[in-house]
């Protein structure tokens, strides 16, 4: 952007290109409610019509500000502590969310980002939410192993009423050794008390047997298509609608809300997605194919 334009709008500019940079100075601080910190000056990269802020640690990742609109400085203060003042609300929005799920959120004094640990069966996974309040799995061990991460996996928060129902959603992610892949491979007499297959509770209860609109459901079927080995998982949001998630070796490969009318099968689902026919996908561990 031009730097004329830049200084008209009451910013230091510094650089050119890519490289350049512009700093406000606010006439009113932005505060740090965690740290206690004021915060007096803004840094932004310049990317085209927009202000990217850069610095200081309280404003990293805070959404863009579009310079099309705005006509002075006091608008691009009035911007910045509008994006500012949305980031807290979703982290007071997200750790209400957190605390309801059983989880401990932890905001950093100085950066204000959030975060937490969920430790399920095993499984540690630390949790970061960005500025827009969108969370995705940062870390994650077994055991006291690290493991790999899959590419990037934001995933809605709110959709989730039970923690087990989270837990087992974003272990699907990882790896086909986890407790509940490793479960569902196992015969039931072999694995114990922790193993339910869906066939056993329709044949104890029956088909008449209803689910309270609002219980917890958290689903796992373990999958091999032409030899490489798939988990979906689906955790129930509420009534009829599901959260579903199919991952591969290499992380997510499908993730989106479905309703269970509109569900075609987990097969045809897999077959659809992989490209390839009904006849390879297998599930493992299943009495027989589903159609």
């Amino acid at each position: 952007m031009d730097s004329a334009r830049l200084r008209q709008l009451g910013l230091e500019v510094r650089g050119e290109g890519e490289g350049q940079q512009a700093t406000l100075v606010l006439s009113e601080p932005l505060r740090n409610p965690v740290g206690g910190r004021e915060v007096r000056r803004v840094t932004f990269h310049v990317r085209g019509e927009q202000l990217v802020p850069a610095d200081p640690p309280e404003v990293v990742g805070l959404r863009p500000i579009p310079l099309g609109p705005v006509r002075g400085p006091r608008e691009v203060e009035a911007e910045v502590a509008e994006a500012f003042n949305e980031s807290l609300f979703h982290v007071q929005r997200r750790s209400a969310e957190l605390r309801a799920l059983g989880l401990n959120p932890q905001v950093d004094p100085v950066s204000l980002g959030l975060s937490t640990h969920l430790a399920e069966h095993g499984l540690t996974l630390t949790l970061v939410a960005d500025r827009q309040g969108n969370f995705q799995v940062s870390g994650a061990a077994r055991d006291g192993h690290r493991l790999p991460m899959p590419h990037g996996h934001p995933f809605e928060l709110s959709e989730f009423h039970e923690r087990g129902a989270l837990a087992g959603y974003l272990a699907a992610l990882f790896g086909e050794h986890g407790p509940a892949a490793e479960a569902a491979r196992t015969k039931p007499e072999v694995a114990g008390e922790g193993v339910l297959r869906f066939s056993e509770v329709l044949r104890a209860f029956g088909e008449g047997a209803l689910v309270p609109p609002r219980s917890g459901l958290e689903l796992l079927v373990v999958l091999e298509v032409e030899g490489r080995p798939y988990r979906f998982a689906a955790a129930r949001v509420a009534g009829r609608t599901f959260r579903g998630l199919l991952a591969g070796a290499q992380g997510k490969v499908w993730a989106e809300r479905f309703e269970l009318d509109d569900f075609p099968g987990v097969v045809p689902l897999v077959a659809g997605l992989l490209k390839v026919p009904a006849e390879a996908v297998k599930l493992v561990g299943a009495g027989a194919p589903q159609e």
